[in-house]
């Protein structure tokens, strides 16, 4: 029943959206993929898989004030008894107000309510592949794509031809566990820069930067100190474009949990470096080649950078077609290595991407 009254109120609010706003839109996004299990011992096992599917509905509500809502379906929770509870249920990914002030000139913009981490934004945004994989401070859970509270926007230059700047206050939780447990609030530093917004050759180029400090999300009673769990985070990326030939790009993330009065710091890392080459630059008289592109990804995740032996290494790679707009299709290896000798991981992909 939760699920269909989700669905009703998200339409009932495209439809009013559309009849009252001065301008509303209904975007959709969809993951597919069928995977082939190569793993030592896996026998062959393969499946197709419905991946994420979201549903969006942007409203401009004046000129200086917009919403958004954004619907995420998602794959069946498991209980603690291993018995499906679900197949697919629906939460809210983001709902959130922007207001961007007259006296701030278009560089201003403020936000209130469910919305994204924006280091995470941008960082899927770089990969260009959210389709295939999350990015390594996602996928590792150093922090939340998606989080209630108020953060500040400011453009550099016009239409931020410079860059950004993001101060953030959130609850610290995470959009598919609202319920903050204490009075403590995270707060989020954010920076991102166009070095070579004025070359033509390298304009997309972009450095980001983030610092998240706060508390883990516990209760505290009048005897603890929410300083002894404190959950940091200090993120650096950056993406070299050069022309529409070459994409480099990097992720790299220090993550710190407290572990209360008189214990060590639990720190771990992740670092994420991907390329991309675009054969349509390359052979330019070809429309079949234009579509395509050449790709690899390599992360490294140490979840004890105090231990030796521990660290995780997923290397990806494949080539992706963009036939049409709104469709992307990739076939993909995939191999994750573990240093204590686990068995190693393998797989092949076949992803797609619809959207509209």
């Amino acid at each position: 029943m939760k699920r269909v009254v989700g669905v009703m109120l998200l339409s009932l609010i495209a439809i009013s959206g559309s009849l009252k706003a001065a301008e509303t839109a209904v975007h959709g996004r969809l993951y597919s993929h069928w995977e082939y299990d190569m793993t030592d011992g896996a026998d062959g096992m393969n499946e197709f898989g419905l991946g994420r599917a979201y549903v969006t509905v942007k409203s401009k509500l004046s000129d200086f004030t917009s919403v958004r809502i954004t619907s995420d379906f998602r794959k069946a929770k498991i209980d603690d008894n291993g018995k499906v509870k679900a197949r697919y249920y629906v939460i809210i990914k983001y709902g959130y107000l922007d207001w961007k002030p007259s006296f701030g000139k278009k560089a201003l913009k403020f936000r209130f309510g469910l919305q994204p981490t924006p280091y995470i934004d941008f960082q899927n945004k770089m990969w260009g592949r959210r389709y295939l994989s999350k990015t390594v401070s996602d996928l590792n859970k150093f922090l939340t794509s998606s989080d209630a509270g108020a953060s500040l926007y400011l453009a550099l230059g016009q239409k931020g031809k410079f860059g950004s700047l993001f101060f953030g206050v959130f609850n610290g939780t995470s959009y598919s566990s609202l319920g903050d447990l204490n009075k403590q609030k995270d707060f989020n530093f954010f920076a991102k820069i166009k070095p070579f917004s004025n070359n033509d050759d390298f304009k997309k180029s972009v450095i980001v930067a983030q610092y998240y400090k706060g508390t883990q999300n516990m209760l505290f009673d009048d005897t603890t100190l929410a300083g002894d769990y404190k959950n940091d985070l200090v993120s650096v990326g950056a993406l070299l474009a050069y022309r529409g030939l070459l994409h480099l790009g990097m992720d790299m993330n220090w993550h710190t949990e407290g572990a209360g009065v008189g214990n060590v710091d639990s720190k771990e890392s992740g670092s994420s470096f991907h390329g991309t080459l675009f054969l349509g630059e390359i052979v330019k008289d070809s429309k079949f080649m234009s579509t395509m592109n050449l790709f690899g990804r390599y992360d490294i995740f140490d979840p004890n950078t105090d231990a030796s032996n521990d660290a995780e290494k997923m290397f990806i790679v494949g080539f992706e077609c963009n036939p049409t707009k709104g469709f992307k299709a990739s076939v993909n290896l995939r191999n994750t290595s573990f240093d204590d000798n686990s068995t190693t991981e393998k797989q092949l992909f076949v992803n797609t991407l619809f959207k509209f």
